[in-house]
């Protein structure tokens, strides 16, 4: 009986482990991405009415590549101020997985951590994340 247990608990020690690398590699794709977004809303001043799907394959020109590991997952970006956060959901866009806005180099939420898991929405603010890493905009000043 002991033995059974043990077995159990080195499945599901093994299991968690191989999650938690599957969504740190996708994490540091995540931020990869979401710079490119970054970019693209700041700088290529994309069409305000723009979807998700065509902002993506903009921002990704370049390397379309940067998309090929979302290809499971449902994909959000939240534009504000010329600014872009990018949310990473489970395929059925039941969970959020994944956070990040494309200002800066550490990836911003793993929500894959937290039990229960949140549902499929935006967590971040851009303004506090802009004001939480420093950047004085006069969009932000008041």
């Amino acid at each position: 009986m002991v033995f059974v247990l043990i077995l159990v608990f080195l499945g599901c020690a093994h299991i968690r482990a191989d999650e938690e690398q599957k969504m740190l590699v996708l994490g540091s794709a995540l931020t990869k991405l979401s710079a490119a977004v970054e970019s693209t809303v700041r700088y290529k001043n994309p069409p305000a009415g723009i979807g998700n799907a065509e902002l993506l394959i903009l921002a990704t020109q370049h390397d379309p590549r940067l998309l090929e590991p979302f290809v499971d997952y449902t994909v959000k970006v939240l534009r504000e101020d010329q600014h872009a956060i990018v949310l990473i959901c489970t395929g059925d866009s039941k969970h959020a997985l994944l956070e990040d806005a494309g200002c800066t180099p550490k990836l911003d939420k793993h929500l894959w951590k937290e039990y229960p898991l949140k549902e499929c929405g935006f967590t971040l603010k851009v303004r506090e994340v802009w004001k939480i890493i420093g950047v004085r905009s006069t969009l932000f000043t008041g």
